[in-house]
């Protein structure tokens, strides 16, 4: 008989505090998450700390295939809320999601915290269902950062494909970044980016340790703990490194389209002095100027949501938040109608480009029978 210590659940928190994050994920494998929703919760966040996202996708899978076969437990808000959102994250397909909704629907509606999840994920992945009779044509999205907002957000709207999750997750999808910071990255071809003599381990103001490049050019908030800052940061180095041939390969794309979030330059009256340097850098991966960019400034509270045509291949967008207090990557404010109609309008922004560059294609209604 397992006793309590001897639990998964147990030895997989163990091996996480002791710094051994892949043991812990490997811990939890084969549990019944319907079962033990706490584990699957955990199951769910060691992975995504892991940053194994091959097996975050899978897991995510199983255990919403799980879900659907035993039911939704009425105690389990935590897990439920969590699975329905990395089942976006993870670009599922909208079958199997939908699925899920439905096994949810009547817990959700007695749980409040899962209710505004759940409503969140219904309304995006409306969304994303109705995007094949709308548009033709693909995309690639590849995040240039400079926060993980680019990253994030396609996906759970619909314009991310599912093996796409894996392949396009590259060394600016989930960290911060300075313009500056990031086309030095490119332009060395990373050469130094997070090499040992680059970076120091800072304490931020919530008294967590994280990799800083001492430039300030590049952060890693998603890389905190002993697994990866031990050893000189080797497991963080690994991993961007890994990232660094994801984003080679992604370039090669004909597809490819390049997303940047937060930048804090008023255009036009102020110019994109960087765009030059940037596509110059650029060319080096993909081989030729003129990429695809979709710049946006979300923080410029006091313009209107505007889009502006700075060249053929790029467009500066204002997505001002909902206000100033706003955080876009906690899920209670994403899920919120606030949240709900400020990721929408970027959708819009970014759909509206990919149509003026001929990525997508408006596909005509369907005949009035």
């Amino acid at each position: 008989m397992t006793t309590p210590d001897a639990s998964p659940l147990r030895q997989a928190a163990r091996l996480r505090e002791a710094g051994d994050l892949p043991a812990a994920t490997r811990a939890l494998d084969g549990i019944d998450a319907a079962a033990d929703p706490q584990a699957g919760f955990a199951q769910l966040r060691y992975l995504f700390e892991l940053q194994d996202y091959a097996g975050l996708q899978q897991a995510t899978r199983q255990q919403l295939a799980a879900l659907i076969r035993a039911g939704a437990p009425p105690d389990a808000t935590q897990w439920l809320a969590t699975l329905l959102r990395f089942a976006e994250r993870c670009c599922l397909p909208p079958a199997e999601i939908a699925a899920g909704l439905d096994t949810t629907r009547l817990v959700a509606l007695a749980q409040p915290e899962l209710l505004l999840a759940w409503r969140a994920v219904r309304r995006r992945q409306n969304y994303r269902e109705a995007l094949p009779a709308r548009f033709a044509g693909s995309v690639s999205l590849i995040s240039l950062g400079t926060n993980c907002l680019p990253w994030h957000m396609p996906g759970r709207w619909g314009l991310r494909r599912m093996a796409d999750f894996t392949a396009l997750f590259g060394p600016f999808s989930l960290a911060g970044h300075t313009i500056p910071g990031m086309i030095a990255a490119l332009e060395d071809d990373f050469a130094s980016y997070c090499t040992p003599e680059a970076i120091r381990v800072v304490t931020t103001a919530r008294g967590h340790e994280m990799a800083m490049r001492r430039d300030r050019g590049a952060h890693w908030n998603h890389n905190r703990g002993p697994y990866w800052l031990g050893q000189d940061a080797t497991a963080l180095r690994a991993s961007l490194a890994a990232k660094v041939e994801l984003f080679r390969a992604a370039c090669r794309r004909p597809d490819a389209v390049f997303l940047l979030a937060g930048c804090q330059v008023e255009y036009p009256e102020e110019k994109l002095d960087f765009l030059p340097r940037l596509d110059a850098a650029l060319a080096r991966f993909t081989g030729h100027a003129g990429n695809r960019i979709l710049v946006t400034n979300q923080t410029a509270h006091r313009r209107e949501a505007a889009s502006h045509q700075v060249n053929a291949t790029t467009t500066f967008a204002y997505c001002p938040y909902p206000g100033t207090d706003y955080v876009w990557h906690d899920d209670a404010a994403a899920d919120s109608p606030a949240g709900q109609a400020f990721e929408r309008g970027y959708m819009l922004t970014l759909i509206r480009s990919l149509l003026r560059w001929g990525v997508l294609h408006r596909l005509a209604p369907p005949a009035q029978a």
